[in-house]
């Protein structure tokens, strides 16, 4: 293991990278330049962001089993050149379906790989502080797409060309990558004995069998798709239905506050606990999504739930990382959260397309909110239900 001084560096370099892979929320930033650029259907458009939030999971795994053998920092390298690309090819695309390709399937399969190289290689360096490194190092996911729609807006100001903006991110992502790769170290493989043992330790086969990861699995993908809702829309919502004039503004606040409430609720769930934690999370989403339906049309309102919303979605990715060591042990730790994190591709993939297609048909997303909130509060009461059965099982092992 690497000595506190140096886990705290390496910590740095592992939020720079999240700052890179924070590019691809911006999303809603794109949208609405390529519909300008390219006039796609949006719902279909909406596709390009649900299959690149799909696909993660998949490298997830592979990448898991990487970090799990001790070459986290390939697998970091490795997804980061992928992502980089995946923009820099999306820069000379004309077509949807080429869209999908490079934005959607290239860039998402290395967002995968990198991010859960990214955070598990770096938690088993932190194994006192899970909720906090976990927060902080999220943050830079929420930090990056600030950068990255501060950066398309400039880029495409001066080229006014969706495409070139698209490509020089890239490669300014490649060059950030290059970089920072060099203050990183792959954590020790599971069998080297340089993990912190528990008597929660289960392998990804053990895992599945047991009801608490199905549980996990789908108040993720509740709280997610609620959450999506805001994440990559917030600037088509606030335009269309509460009179927002400036898109790239709201996309901005919103990413500001999931950076804060990373590392707020990251050091929250330390205190309070994860459980608690994030039934106060759902909740607090849920009210916002009311008032959101209650007063409809004001602008004040709407920034202020959005910002709500943002900061505690944030809090669904700080807690779960943690939360999955937390039931299932930290020596299997990569390839656990990989299947663990199926329940975000769930929620990722559904959560855009259906919130462009009603938007479409009913002129209007408050069926969007009504849905969501439902799904919170049935959220809230699967995580009472998993916190007593994790109580049960934590006193048996004792």
């Amino acid at each position: 293991m690497a000595s506190k001084n140096n886990r705290w560096v390496m910590l740095a370099a592992h939020l720079c990278i999240n700052f890179v892979l924070g590019g691809v929320y911006a999303f809603s930033f794109f949208k609405t330049s390529l519909l300008e650029t390219f006039h796609w259907d949006p719902a279909l458009l909406a596709l390009a962001f649900s299959i690149n939030m799909g696909i993660i999971p998949i490298p997830m795994i592979l990448g898991g089993k990487m970090i799990d053998d001790g070459k986290g920092k390939l697998a970091i390298v490795i997804g980061c050149i992928l992502f980089s690309s995946g923009f820099i090819l999306s820069g000379f695309v004309s077509t949807l379906p080429m869209l999908l390709l490079t934005y959607g399937i290239i860039a998402g399969f290395g967002s995968g790989l990198a991010f859960t190289g990214n955070l598990n290689n770096i938690l088993k360096f932190f194994p006192d502080k899970r909720g906090l490194v976990s927060g902080i190092v999220l943050s830079g996911v929420g930090i990056g797409t600030l950068i990255c729609t501060k950066l398309a807006e400039f880029f495409l100001k001066t080229t006014n060309d969706i495409s070139k903006s698209l490509l020089f991110l890239g490669i300014v992502y490649l060059i950030v990558v290059v970089m920072v790769q060099f203050f990183i170290k792959s954590a020790p493989a599971k069998d080297s004995g340089k993990l912190v043992s528990s008597s929660q330790d289960k392998d990804s086969k053990e895992m599945l069998k047991d009801n608490r990861f199905w549980i996990m699995f789908i108040v993720l993908g509740l709280g997610v798709f609620a959450g999506m809702v805001i994440s990559s829309s917030s600037a088509q919502i606030g335009m269309e239905q509460f009179g927002v004039l400036d898109g790239a503004l709201i996309v901005s606040l919103v990413s500001i506050l999931n950076s804060v409430g990373r590392i707020v609720w990251g050091g929250v769930s330390d205190k309070l606990g994860a459980y608690r934690t994030l039934s106060l999370v759902y909740l607090l989403m849920a009210v916002s999504m009311m008032m959101l339906i209650l007063i409809n049309g004001n602008t004040t309102i709407f920034y202020l739930c959005a910002l709500i919303i943002g900061f505690c979605y944030a809090g669904i990715l700080s807690v779960f990382p943690g939360l999955t060591s937390q039931n299932f042990g930290m020596k299997n730790q990569g390839m656990n959260y990989g299947f663990m994190y199926f329940g975000f591709a769930v929620g990722a993939i559904f959560s855009p397309y259906i919130t462009s297609a009603i938007a479409k048909t009913s002129h209007s997303y408050n069926p969007v909110f009504v849905i969501s909130i439902v799904l919170l509060i049935l959220g809230v009461i699967l995580i009472e239900v998993l916190s007593k059965i994790s109580k049960k099982v934590r006193s048996v092992a004792k």
